[in-house]
């Protein structure tokens, strides 16, 4: 049985907008799309073994911008932050399984890799009642790490005081979730919607099944 549970925050309790449709919603210009697919294309290529360290987003979004020769400015890099997180949802079993384990006094984190301004992303967490449920909440650029760093995953078990043989990591990832909780010892809990999916987490549930599964596994 697992006495800690670490969650992933995007399209793990949180479904997420399109980078792509954001920037078309606030940038007028005949290059959005293009600006937008770079963008995501940029974070999309974060995910690998490799790559570890947290980059600025401003350094993110000024080079997208750049390959169409178009002007950048914090201002509209928030705006689109904000209308992207605010496009997402909540998933329905969300709020019901945080409640749940803390009422089995699992301690719970937050580990979520994340480019952007990390308050935009907190104040999503706030906005829908996420927040008062767990002991930490840790943002990549918090530690400069990003999963599957072995740094973030200590940085967060160090944080709740917890030991790796006993946590439980639950994302949507295959490289950073899975694959780097499995390096650190951490046992993990991979969401798909598709349920056969080829993966080396110890677990697989689709959004049916992640509550029951994850409140079986932590039930003393």
């Amino acid at each position: 049985m697992y006495d800690t549970v670490i969650f992933d925050y995007g399209d793990t309790l949180y479904k997420m907008g399109s980078l792509v449709d954001s920037l078309e919603a606030v940038y007028d210009s005949e290059y959005a799309h293009q600006i937008g697919k770079s963008i995501e294309q940029d974070i999309q290529n974060l995910y690998t073994q490799n790559n570890t360290l947290q980059p600025d987003w401003l350094t993110v979004w000024e080079s997208a911008f750049n390959k169409y020769s178009q002007k950048f400015d914090v201002d509209l890099g928030l705006k689109h932050l904000n209308h992207f997180i605010n496009s997402g949802r909540l998933y329905s079993y969300s709020l019901p399984l945080l409640e749940s384990l803390r009422n089995q006094n699992v301690k719970l984190a937050l580990l979520s890799n994340m480019t952007g301004e990390t308050w935009v992303f907190q104040r999503s967490l706030e906005k829908h009642g996420l927040s008062k449920y767990f002991d930490s909440i840790v943002w990549s650029p918090q530690v400069g790490y990003r999963k599957p760093s072995k740094v973030a995953f200590q940085y967060t078990l160090d944080s709740l005081n917890s030991s790796a043989s006993t946590a439980l990591m639950v994302g949507d990832s295959e490289v950073a979730d899975i694959q780097g909780a499995n390096a650190f010892g951490i046992s993990s809990m991979l969401v798909s919607d598709n349920i056969s999916n080829n993966s080396e987490a110890n677990y697989i549930v689709d959004r049916n099944s992640i509550r029951s599964e994850i409140l079986r596994l932590t039930k003393t």
